[in-house]
């Protein structure tokens, strides 16, 4: 386990009101290492993933890969009409302000909408879109939103705005996974996310609550979910998102103010593989530790193999630099870049061994959520780990300090 020292240092922040709570875990594949600790939270915590929910959306992806269904390489024009019909917005008119609008020309693959080289971006992270929206005045889609004023409750309702390049020629974090978490609807039988991650990852890994793990149809609830509100321990069990702010909140000090619990996500009618989902940390813990391990219960071991290989071409990975190259926006810690990030089937990969070889190695697999939860899996080195909180702006400052030292940690004690 990490040393008291550290672990008094989280217990401080948490007493000190810098964080509402957390939950730390670590698993090493020779099983040296078996972390799990709550402070203040405890660890049947339900957290609101938010973007932590676009590995479970890849996985559940690459599984149509392992059968068949698909490839990384597959247009995916005639599964998704409603993206393929986006055109490009290339900017706007000097004279009359209005966006420039052209044809696109290359295929959207599938390996686009994974790596967020598709050009389809969230609004709130560029510029052009968001004069786009302004211009048009429409309301631009907000994440984590089920009205339909902010986008609408389905994927092609709340994403079906224009590309900002042409897939495959640049790299902008964006609904990419959303995209990608509706092809499953559509060729995985009919079922949604929600249904199918039940089915295909939490029942191979034995997870859930009670008999039937993982169902959620013999009246426990499932251990991941992007309907907490229809179970009852989940609604008892999920914690608040709190705001750092001046008027203070119960337990916390001055740096807190509370903002309250998501609403209900009943009126959805597709899930959302980009934000969407709900979920026990510990649950989550066992899926990094299978694709760890490389067991096969979830993917085939030349699929999984994709989670851990760069899919970017060279224009889009410059991209990604340069965008890691300010990194401010990223939920988690990101050492020093000199080109050294790609983009996954599952996340941002480091391409290099960290400096000094005490550290990550290539290959290291990373991404997290918006309220402060972070996850990492180094196949080389044997580790994955979660640091997991929930406060609402996004890339705290603190708690990435935080992430850091918890990361340093975990690998002293390999």
């Amino acid at each position: 386990m990490p040393n008291q020292t550290f672990e008094a240092r989280i217990q401080k922040a948490v007493d000190d009101g810098k964080i509402p709570g957390a939950v730390l875990l670590a698993r090493s594949k020779d099983g040296k290492i078996n972390y799990s600790s709550a402070f203040r939270y405890n660890l049947d915590t339900v957290f609101t993933l938010a973007s932590m929910t676009k590995l479970l959306a890849a996985i559940s992806v690459l599984q149509l890969v392992d059968r068949g269904l698909v490839t990384l390489d597959t247009d995916v024009a005639e599964i998704l009409p409603e993206l393929a019909a986006q055109p490009v917005l290339v900017g706007f008119a000097a004279d009359t302000g209005e966006p420039i609008l052209e044809r696109r020309k290359e295929p959207i693959l599938l390996r686009h909408l994974l790596s967020h080289s598709s050009g389809s971006a969230y609004v709130f992270f560029d510029q052009k879109l968001g004069e786009h929206f302004a211009k048009s005045q429409r309301e631009p889609p907000l994440p984590l939103s089920t009205s339909s004023s902010s986008g609408g409750r389905t994927v092609a309702d709340k994403f079906g705005y224009p590309l900002i390049f042409e897939p495959g020629k640049g790299w902008a974090y964006g609904a990419g996974i959303d995209w990608a978490g509706e092809v499953v609807r559509r060729l995985g039988g009919g079922k949604g996310l929600d249904e199918w991650i039940r089915d295909n990852v939490l029942r191979p890994l034995g997870i859930g609550a009670g008999a039937g793990a993982g169902a959620g149809d013999d009246g426990h609830h499932p251990a991941v979910t992007f309907y907490p509100d229809r179970y009852e321990g989940l609604r008892e069990g999920r914690i608040a998102i709190m705001g750092r702010g001046e008027s203070a909140a119960p337990g916390f000090d001055r740096f807190f103010a509370f903002v309250g619990k998501e609403k209900t996500r009943e009126e959805e009618t597709d899930e959302m593989g980009g934000e969407g989902a709900y979920a026990d940390l510990r649950a989550y813990m066992t899926v990094l530790e299978s694709i760890l391990a490389d067991d096969g219960r979830l993917l085939s071991s030349e699929t999984a193999q994709l989670l851990f290989e760069p899919l970017l071409e060279p224009e889009a990975r410059r991209a990604l630099n340069e965008s890691v190259s300010r990194p401010e926006w990223i939920v988690g810690w990101v050492p020093g870049n000199d080109g050294e990030y790609d983009w996954s089937a599952g996340g941002l990969l480091t391409t290099k061994d960290e400096e000094g070889g005490a550290g990550r190695k290539k290959g290291y697999l990373q991404w997290g959520g918006a309220f402060n939860l972070s996850w990492f899996i180094d196949r080389t080195a044997g580790v994955a780990g979660i640091f997991g909180t929930q406060i609402l702006q996004p890339a705290d400052p603190f708690v990435k300090v935080l992430m850091k030292e918890y990361e340093e940690e975990i690998y002293k004690l390999l």
